[in-house]
């Protein structure tokens, strides 16, 4: 097996036998499509022989359920299945989806039975763990540049024909040729191309005499009217086999097509935080946004996540009737939306309930009011202390974190001087880090400087009594106000704004003296974030509330994205003391290489 970029690899695990009953196989994370009889047939014989030699790789189930995820080994699993047996040889791992995903790509891409239509699947997914770096998924699994871009192509492949890929009845370059091709002629052509056994070569010159409807164009067809390539103006050269305007260029096509649909991404990375093409996310890693049913998430929320990075859209890429089709909105977190889902239904449970209704209604309020939309309300000076949400925070832009980092690093400093504790839970972090790296055992979970400890503890012994308890109270105060881009920081795991975000988080320190909003703050989000802290300041209501104010609100959000925040910030609204849910609620970790 070859050696793969350590990156993908999961943690170590524990082993041990486990009854099959307890193993499940989650859908959509087996790059494997495809289970050949014949391969399968051996490996039962090789393990009714010589057992089971490699253990499936397994994770306990998170959703409720007694049990485990496989996360690799569906073959052997299948094979275990088929002799009978009742337990199999495993190691467990507590992997999240993402860290499952990467283990199932390492096991699996790392095999010389996989199908190019397999191949291209767990490409696609490489890239998407990748963060869309394509350099950086070729050099992970090992291949060239051309290798991937070769696999990827293949994503505009319909299901039958990389099934077909898959289960050996076509070869990679067929799959390649009909990728090209709109995809009813993908399905028409294949059950021709196995029935009578059309070569490659074949295949390849046949393509090029298939036509492209130009009523099926997502771009300006103007220019066609004129150009050589459409067959309107060889009417009498194709006769009745083809009519109306078809083009004949397929390359213009799909180049036109691409720039098309390149276009509405950009276009929509303005207005969403999120923005991919059908073919480059599995389809069973987002889900459309709503308010309410069952897959709701109650408007609060749903304002909420339209400020988060992973609230965004889909452009269709492929073409199946659907080309150049924006979904939206759409939630490219599963895991934060389940949890949404499930704090909604609480919330519509507890709403629900005769005694719980009483005590949501204000003092004063018509009977049945709700409080729900409380995160809503305007803002109006220090807010009232409101239960935690039971769901996961918005994940805030990368630009918008930037620049909560001064504000956090400010308000960790004030309960610096305020709270003995700090300066003792930074001392035993750094002193755990120094024992860590030392090889003292029980010191595994502590971080620090990167300063060897022997030369540190000559310079502090150098000190007076009172020197020392000021280098002390300095060095705390460096830790969590220096910049993380800092060299002293770049080899290790202790990052100042990672540290200020979780004291003043674990501490409740007072962010609203020390956030203030700015137009770069605003810029920072999207246009459906910047609405999201209009609602949630109060902002839309204060506005409305003047004379016109319908009118000035609607004039305001009809401006240009990049003329917006300007525009709020002029208005008169009084922001003080107002700090965003995103702001009180980011994940410390997320500041990491901003």
């Amino acid at each position: 097996m070859k050696t793969s970029n350590p990156s993908l690899a999961a943690p170590a695990g524990t082993a041990g036998m486990l009854p099959l009953s307890l193993i499940s196989v989650q859908p959509g994370f087996n790059p494997r499509r495809a289970f050949r009889p014949a391969p399968l047939n051996r490996l039962i014989e090789s393990i009714r022989q010589s057992g089971l030699i490699q253990p499936l790789l397994v994770r306990p189930r998170h959703d409720g359920t007694e049990g485990f995820w496989l996360v690799a080994g569906e073959r052997r699993l299948r094979a275990c299945t088929a002799l009978g047996m009742t337990e199999v040889h495993v190691l467990q791992r507590d992997l999240d989806d993402t860290e499952a995903r990467r283990a199932a790509l390492l096991e699996n891409l790392d095999r010389a039975d996989l199908s190019a239509g397999e191949e291209a699947l767990a490409a696609r997914d490489a890239v998407d763990l990748a963060g869309g770096d394509k350099a950086a998924t070729a050099s992970q699994l090992g291949w060239s540049p051309s290798k991937l871009e070769a696999r990827l192509l293949l994503l505009t492949a319909s299901a039958a024909v990389l099934q077909a890929l898959a289960d050996g009845a076509i070869h990679v370059g067929h799959a390649e040729l009909l990728a090209g091709l709109p995809e009813s002629a993908q399905d028409k052509a294949l059950g021709r191309i196995i029935e009578n056994g059309v070569s490659v070569s074949d295949l390849r010159e046949q393509v090029k005499g298939i036509v492209i409807p130009l009523s099926t164009a997502i771009f300006d067809t103007t220019a066609c009217a004129t150009c050589p390539f459409n067959t309107q103006l060889q009417g009498s050269l194709f006769g009745d086999a083809v009519t109306g305007a078809h083009c004949k260029n397929r390359a213009c096509f799909t180049s036109k097509t691409n720039e098309a649909i390149e276009a509405k991404r950009v276009a929509l990375a303005e207005e969403v935080g999120t923005v991919v093409l059908s073919t480059e996310k599995d389809a069973d890693s987002y889900i459309p946004l709503v308010v309410n049913g069952p897959q709701g998430v109650g408007r609060a929320q749903f304002d909420q996540c339209r400020a988060c990075q992973h609230f965004g859209a889909l452009i269709h890429a492929k073409a199946d009737g659907r080309l150049g089709d924006v979904e939206r909105p759409i939630c490219f977190e599963r895991a934060c939306h389940s949890q949404k889902v499930a704090a909604h239904q609480e919330e519509l449970a507890s709403t629900a309930a005769p005694t719980d209704a009483a005590e949501k209604t204000p003092a004063g309020a018509p009977s049945g009011q709700s409080t729900a939309r409380a995160s809503t309300a305007p803002h109006k000076g220090k807010a009232a202390v409101k239960k935690a949400p039971k769901a996961a925070p918005a994940a805030s832009p990368s630009a918008a974190r930037a620049l909560m980092k001064p504000a956090y690093a400010a308000a960790a400093r004030a309960l610096l001087g305020d709270d003995t504790r700090v300066s003792l839970a930074l001392g035993v972090l750094c002193i755990t880090k120094v024992a860590r790296e030392a090889g003292i055992t029980g010191a595994e979970a502590g971080s620090g400087g990167t300063r060897k400890p022997e030369d540190a503890l000559g310079q502090l012994l150098t000190k007076d009594d009172a020197a020392l308890a000021a280098e002390f109270r300095a060095a705390c105060d460096l830790l969590l106000a220096a910049d993380m881009g800092s060299k002293q920081f770049s080899r290790n795991d202790v990052f100042p704004p990672v540290l200020a975000a979780r004291l003043v988080q674990t501490l409740q320190g007072d962010l609203s003296k020390q956030f203030v909003m700015t137009d770069a703050f605003l810029a920072a989000h999207t246009r459906e974030g910047i609405s999201s802290l209009l609602v949630e300041s109060g902002f839309d209501v204060w506005l409305k509330a003047q004379d016109e104010g319908d009118k000035k609100f609607k004039a305001l959000m009809a401006l240009k994205k990049a003329e917006l925040p300007a525009a709020v910030m002029g208005s008169g609204f009084a922001w003080a003391g107002f700090v965003p849910a995103s702001v009180q609620t980011v994940a410390p970790r997320s500041f990491v290489g901003i």
